[in-house]
């Protein structure tokens, strides 16, 4: 054998042992609390990506669930926050499954279908696969959304008694879209972004954090479609509404009206973390704002579960 040739065998065998070795990782505990599996279901005749979080100690029955629900363009791990969430769900013996949206994370898609329409699709489809494949006791299911993934646990969540417990950070939950619109830059921003995707299937977008996004037109009437305070309004269980003091992204007020709507809700509790903005420390290194997300989102789940 050549020397070019068993420098390229060798380089194969490593490229081999490592794929074997992260695959294996994907599927093996984290710790002593938890196993972590990411895998792919299927939503919509595609292929989603999801992360199931289970407790390793399941002798005590069904696990309670939680579905968590990430923001407009952000993926499943949610800067390590969602990831963080999870693993104390478990060590408190309660499972959970996350998925990334179309065009977002791991997703096989373009932004262009990253609509409600098919982001709610995504999220039952995640339940299903959770209720069919694991331990579940189907009286104690949790949602858990930020920004816009709070807009769609509020969608979701609030129809069905199913759920008994709603965590929400800076929920996108005005009707209709009236804060897209201050968003995207104002309301003829709005008017031709919405009309350049009609005529060519998208918009072009991007965001206060530099990402490039494909809004595509059922993006826009989806938003204009979606009312959440009917549901705020009739959702019977415990209700967390958590925001930061300096969002600008989904003002502090917005936060305040779900809390105020939530006229069922047993409780209806609020946490305002005191120099966040939007991202909540997630996506700057603020390990205290940060820290304080983590513990009292697992804190709820876990007294209201």
């Amino acid at each position: 054998m050549t020397p070019k040739l068993i420098k390229a065998s060798i380089l194969l065998a490593c490229y081999a042992s490592l794929l074997v070795s992260l695959l294996i990782q994907a599927d093996q505990p984290d710790s002593g609390d938890f196993k972590s599996t990411d895998t792919w279901i299927e939503s919509r005749s595609i292929q989603i990506p999801v992360t199931i979080v289970v407790p390793l100690d399941s002798s005590s029955g069904p696990m309670p669930i939680v579905v968590l629900l990430h923001g407009h363009g952000g993926t499943r791990h949610e800067a390590g926050g969602y990831t963080r969430v999870a693993e104390g769900l478990a060590a408190h013996g309660i499972a959970s499954i996350r998925m990334d949206f179309p065009g977002c994370g791991d997703s096989l898609e373009g932004f262009k279908n990253n609509n409600l329409t098919n982001m709610i699709a995504d999220l039952n489809a995640a339940r299903s696969h959770a209720l069919r494949t694991l331990n579940i006791n189907e009286n104690r299911m949790g949602m858990l959304g930020f920004s816009m993934g709070g807009r769609l646990a509020l969608s979701q969540g609030a129809h069905a008694t199913d759920y008994r417990a709603i965590g929400l950070w800076a929920p996108d939950a005005e009707d209709g879209e009236a804060n897209i619109r201050e968003y995207l830059g104002g309301s003829d921003q709005y008017q031709q972004m919405k009309a350049t995707a009609k005529h060519q299937g998208f918009a072009p977008f991007t965001t206060f954090w530099g990402q490039d996004q494909q809004l595509g037109y059922q993006w826009f009437t989806d938003m204009e479609a979606s009312s959440v305070t009917p549901t705020i309004e009739q959702y019977p269980g415990a209700l967390m509404v958590l925001y930061g003091d300096l969002d600008t992204v989904v003002k502090p007020a917005i936060s305040k009206r779900v809390l105020k709507k939530a006229i069922r809700a047993n409780p209806a509790i609020e946490r305002l973390i005191v120099g966040a903005d939007h991202g909540l420390g997630l996506f700057n290194n603020d390990t205290l704002r940060s820290g304080q997300v983590i513990s009292e989102t697992i804190a709820f789940f876990v007294k209201h579960l």
